[in-house]
């Protein structure tokens, strides 16, 4: 596992889905030039998504064989598909001199912690149920999906209490005006001009 030096640190976003996580994660990152390590995930690609953009997607036997090789830092399941970190990605963004983020759900974000303590700053990203319901409907998932998402949402809420920064996105511009602000505090850089 690598060993983070001095000032390098990482970002975990948390919070249910639906919440806008990615999208708050993506946007502050790209302001505050923290570049993203990715996931590997066994399941399958949505028409939406990008391979190596939102996940790398891999087989079942693809993830079976990096896990016997003890790539992964961190794994978990949702729904029967498996999802990883692996350490050399980690490492390999902080020797090109970057802090990194990660968008994960609270086992991942609880794992990453417990590896790297006060230099993980986990940044819950959160909205009321009924927001949840009409974005996931927005966004096409199906019945099915949105009933298994909001099953955990008392779950996910109550991890909101273990992470170092919580913001309601009610609005896009605003979470992540504020949260950048946040964050830039956190690296103590002062490089964000939000005058």
């Amino acid at each position: 596992m690598y060993t983070l030096k001095e000032k390098e640190m990482i970002f975990v976003f948390t919070g249910p889905h639906g919440a806008g996580r990615k999208t708050v994660a993506e946007m502050s990152g790209s302001t505050l030039g923290l570049k993203q390590v990715i996931s590997y995930t066994t399941r399958p690609q949505r028409p939406t998504e990008f391979d190596g953009q939102d996940y790398h997607f891999i087989t079942s036997k693809q993830f079976a064989d990096a896990q016997e090789r003890n790539e992964f830092i961190e794994i978990g399941t949702i729904n029967h598909h498996f999802y990883g970190i692996k350490s050399n990605d980690i490492q390999q963004m902080f020797l090109a001199g970057h802090n990194i983020y990660l968008i994960l759900n609270r086992f991942g974000a609880a794992t990453l912690k417990e590896l790297y303590g006060d230099r993980v700053v986990r940044v819950f990203i959160y909205a009321d149920r009924d927001i949840l319901e009409k974005r996931m409907r927005e966004s096409g998932d199906s019945e099915e999906n949105i009933r298994l998402y909001l099953s955990h949402f008392e779950e996910e809420m109550a991890y909101r209490e273990e992470c170092e920064v919580s913001f309601e996105n009610l609005d896009l511009a605003h979470t992540v005006f504020d949260l950048t602000k946040t964050l830039d505090e956190t690296l103590g850089r002062n490089l964000v001009d939000l005058d």
